[in-house]
């Protein structure tokens, strides 16, 4: 651990002389640096009342106004342990034995002796160093044991959050109210394509900052932790005389986030609210009915705090008919967003115009639904990544028209660039059957050559190679060798019978009339034209 350096304050009437016991100073070898040196007790006093205070002060008794002596006695009134050094002469030995009963570290005698003020200096700075290690000590320590209750209380709730039994009590976290209560504070983002991970990070911290400081007042106990998705959950503890307090106080936290929010128009807020549980095993009930009423600002709104005992129970049922599965595997295998679509609006139809139920499970639905549409994809890392995109950005969705887009634009994306993907990969052999027939025009190609060379059934290839280009091999290969010819008529001054014969036709004769019957004219025509 480096050491400090102390800040010392030279006081004598006779400035020579304060500046002489600088000169004496060995600075550097006790970790010490001047603040200043002036000549009355009440300059001195100034300094020691402003950001320039000392460490240490050396004073001379014998000063006009303010004397050694009451400089120190001031002193005393403000900082109690700042350390004195008193300088006198024979004749003020009598003021110097009154300073010792001030507390003063030393007095000197003058002229003062360099090796005397040093050491005195010395045993003064090692003190102060000693001090100063052991406070730096204790306020680690007691950094370290409030951040680790902080790290055992937010382990405790995920812990509560995340497994169905309810675990013992953790002697580290105290409940001595009467009351369980849990809370479910959701940020969702405005627009979610603007997402900013070191601003999330801040709000949670001054969200969480501003719960844990208005409950504290009227709980026993208040548990905080953050999950994904920015929910901030909140487990606290207090006693029946306090339940007024508590609602008013919920409803402060909520305007609170509410203004400081207001200066990022990034996120909506929303509070849900479990019911009061007595029984320490029904915690995760509270905690959980708080994420469902949370889930309900899809139907009634953000910027509100929704009660659970104000919503209507969920039935636990899978949202996903045979007949909606039907529907989804049929948009993913026969590329039609469409039948997508149709499937989404028919999931959410009932949510759009009945009042009577929990609207937090049109989130299930969406994981549901997104679940099982890439199930039925290929695994792939981009696909997990999708998925895993899509489910967060529908938890950001308040409103079921914007959840619906998500759903819509996300697996919609995602049925297209299958389909496009789709298409490129069965293109792919017809590419290179054509590049084959580019390069080897002049060498006998028949159809299960190429199928071979493309891994693929003659049958099929044939079939696919005409979709792909509107004719078939025979014809394509046609037109290549006729293109070739037509290029070295042009170009060169072979014989008829050489360019057929380096475009893959051995008989001239033959060459000449299929050339004349695929262009129009015969090749030494074509060659007169075209020269």
């Amino acid at each position: 651990m480096q050491n400090k350096k102390w800040r010392v304050l030279i006081v004598d009437d006779e400035f020579r002389i304060g500046r002489l016991i600088k000169k004496l100073i060995h600075w550097d070898e006790f970790a010490l640096e001047c603040v200043d040196v002036v000549d009355n007790g009440g300059t001195a006093f100034e300094i020691i009342q402003s950001d320039r205070c000392p460490d240490v002060v050396i004073t001379d008794i014998r000063m006009p106004k303010i004397n050694g002596l009451e400089l120190i006695a001031m002193t005393r009134e403000i900082h109690k342990n700042m350390k004195f050094v008193v300088i006198s002469g024979y004749k003020e030995f009598e003021y110097a034995h009154q300073a010792l009963q001030y507390g003063v570290e030393d007095y000197l005698l003058k002229p003062v002796n360099e090796e005397e003020l040093n050491r005195v200096l010395k045993k003064i700075s090692d003190e102060l160093t000693v001090q100063w290690r052991s406070e730096r000590e204790h306020q680690i320590l007691k950094e370290t044991i409030s951040q680790s209750r902080h790290i055992i209380k937010r382990d405790f709730l995920k812990n509560i959050i995340e497994t169905e039994e309810p675990e013992e009590v953790d002697d580290r976290v105290e409940f001595q109210g009467e009351i369980y209560r849990g809370m479910d504070i959701k940020l969702d983002y405005i627009d979610y394509n603007k997402k900013d991970k070191k601003q999330d990070k801040l709000t949670i911290t001054r969200v969480e900052e501003i719960v844990e400081r208005i409950l504290k007042v009227d709980t026993e106990e208040v548990l905080l932790c953050e999950k994904e998705n920015l929910h901030i959950y909140c487990l606290f503890n207090y006693d029946f005389s306090k339940k007024k307090n508590i609602k008013n106080s919920i409803n402060d936290i909520l305007i609170e986030i509410k203004d400081y929010l207001m200066g990022f128009e990034q996120y909506e807020v929303s509070i849900g609210i479990g019911m009061e549980r007595k029984e320490f095993a029904e915690i995760r009930f509270s905690i959980k009915e708080a994420h469902r009423a949370v889930g309900n600002r899809i139907k009634q709104g953000v910027g509100r705090v929704i009660y659970a005992e104000t919503i209507h129970p969920s039935t636990g049922e899978e949202y996903l008919t045979e007949e909606e599965k039907d529907w989804i595997r049929g948009s993913i295998e026969s590329y039609c967003v469409d039948t997508l679509d149709q499937c989404i609006n028919q999931m959410y139809s009932r949510y759009i115009i009945q009042d009577d139920q929990d609207y937090s499970v049109c989130y299930d639905m969406a994981e549901e639904l997104v679940n099982y549409f890439f199930s039925q994809v290929q695994e792939q890392e981009e696909n997990e990544r999708e998925r895993k995109e899509t489910l967060s950005n529908c938890q950001h969705c308040y409103t079921i028209s914007a959840l619906k887009k998500v759903l819509k634009n996300n697996l919609g994306k995602f049925v297209e660039e299958s389909k496009e993907a789709a298409e490129a990969e069965s293109v792919k052999p017809i590419r290179q059957a054509q590049k084959y027939m580019e390069e080897h025009y002049n060498e006998k190609i028949v159809l299960e050559d190429l199928a071979e060379i493309v891994g693929l059934n003659p049958v099929y290839f044939s079939v696919l190679f005409k979709k792909e280009t509107g004719i078939n091999v025979s014809a394509y290969l046609l037109n290549v060798r006729m293109e070739k010819a037509k290029e070295f008529l042009c170009n060169t001054n072979e014989t008829i019978a050489a360019i057929g014969d380096r475009v893959g036709y051995k008989d001239s004769r033959y060459f000449s009339q299929t050339f004349a019957r695929q262009v129009g004219v015969k090749p030494a025509l074509y060659r007169k034209l075209h020269s």
